[in-house]
């Protein structure tokens, strides 16, 4: 179930196997990991424009455009957990479970993912310094003001008022579209968008639909709770990692053990329009 290593136990399997259905943004944005230096993670963000130009024959060079490069930042957030059991819980036999411990990781791990997955959809970003806690900005947060969509219901018009939001962005290429269940339903019997097929995503099943502004993949994603959707370009999404998920076996204490879980993680979307939200108001 996990390995130790230097007393250090490697975790990363099992929050990316646990709860993928469950789960489904944090699990795709293990696949968008890289490394962080620290707490406070930062990005130029470059603007999405096209500056070439077409050119007559001998014509003069087109005078330089400035791309508009902003500074961009989020902070990382600190989950962690304990599992504990007694020495003697341990010790016993306990049917289908050869490893109570080890199941307690398991479950105290498959809680962390639930919390990222709230934190890293809803988070607000901030850092209190008098608790010295730092609060990720979730990507609904990040999202530019004029990509969050609202509106009295949701249905294929509004959708595709979404997905055009991209496609006027120029990052319609690869769009996916997390969303609840009740959301999704509204759109299946759509004429302008069209179901297409069902495949793998992630190792769980996405379905994924034609609209005239290009191909959506649909993930159910629950924790986004009812009247909230977003829809994303994978290729502008990174999770900065400073610590990797990890369990630290605690020293003895009476008649039970215990394991520290931990890791530090953010979200980062490269550039504030390649992704568009809707939330459905009274």
């Amino acid at each position: 179930m996990f390995k130790v290593e230097d007393n250090i136990i490697d975790l990363k399997d099992v929050l990316v196997e646990i709860n993928k259905k469950g789960n489904p943004f944090t699990t795709f944005l293990l696949s968008k990991t890289i490394r962080a230096s620290a707490p406070l993670y930062g990005w130029v963000q470059e603007e999405i424009t096209n500056s070439a130009v077409t050119l007559p024959e001998g014509g003069d060079a087109p005078a330089y455009a400035k791309d508009t490069r902003t500074p961009k930042q989020v902070y990382l957030e600190l989950f962690a957990n304990t599992a504990t059991v007694s020495n003697t819980a341990q010790a016993s036999s306990h049917h289908g479970i050869s490893d109570l411990l080890a199941k307690e990781v398991d479950s105290k791990t498959k809680a962390i993912k639930r919390r990222i997955e709230n934190k890293l959809i809803h988070g607000e970003g901030s850092y209190d310094s008098v608790t010295g806690t730092y609060h990720a900005s979730g990507i609904l947060e990040q999202i530019d003001s004029d990509h969050k969509l609202t509106g009295t219901e949701f249905t294929d018009v509004q959708f595709e008022q979404a997905v055009e939001k991209l496609y006027d962005a120029g990052v319609s290429e690869n769009m996916v579209a997390f969303l609840p269940a009740r959301m999704k339903k509204s759109l299946t019997d759509s004429q302008e968008v069209v179901f297409l097929a069902r495949e793998k995503f992630l190792g769980f099943d996405a379905e994924v639909y034609s609209t005239v502004f290009g191909t959506v993949t649909f993930v159910l994603t629950e924790e986004l709770g009812q009247g909230k959707m977003f829809i994303a370009n994978p290729e502008y999404i990174e999770m900065p990692v400073l610590i990797p998920i990890n369990g630290k076996p605690e020293s003895a204490s009476g008649s039970k053990q215990s394991v520290y879980i931990e890791t530090q993680v953010g979200i980062a979307l490269l550039n504030e329009k390649a992704a568009v939200s809707f939330e459905i108001t009274e």
